[in-house]
């Protein structure tokens, strides 16, 4: 194969140049004055405009978001060494799958409150999940 379009590179080049003038000419103090000025500027923007982004949502519902995750994740250990113990009959599990219930439905109804896109939410989608099918398969008998 030929390549024939020499023109090209000879431009890429003189402005790899221009470039590599333009940054070794500047001081650096100007160019990290105006990208803070550009950074702070476009902050001015997101708050007078109104729009609310993932970051911005109210921390006491990420935190709840969090512990109530965490409770759960708990309660699925505790459930998980319950089951681990040979001589414990069936029925003291109940206490363990009760909570597991109520942790979930707590858990979809913060999961509700966040955006969709939003990394917590997912991760409180994946918890409820997990805790959702260890309760089904105890109501379902396979533990006994």
């Amino acid at each position: 194969m030929k390549i024939t379009n020499l023109q090209g590179s000879q431009n890429i080049g003189q402005s790899e140049q221009k470039r590599a003038k333009n940054v070794s000419g500047a001081d650096f103090k100007d160019l990290l004055d105006a990208e803070l000025l550009s950074v702070s500027s476009s902050s001015k923007l997101e708050h007078t405009s109104g729009v609310s982004p993932v970051g911005q949502l109210a921390a006491g519902l990420r935190i709840e978001s969090l512990s109530v995750a965490e409770a759960t994740i708990d309660s699925l250990e505790s459930f998980g060494s319950a089951l681990n113990n040979l001589e414990l009959p069936t029925e003291d599990l109940e206490p363990y799958i009760t909570a597991l219930e109520e942790e979930t439905g707590s858990i979809l109804d913060l999961k509700d409150k966040l955006p969709a896109e939003d990394p917590l939410a997912k991760l409180l989608d994946r918890v409820a999940t997990v805790s959702y099918i260890e309760v089904a398969k105890y109501r379902r008998g396979d533990y006994q």
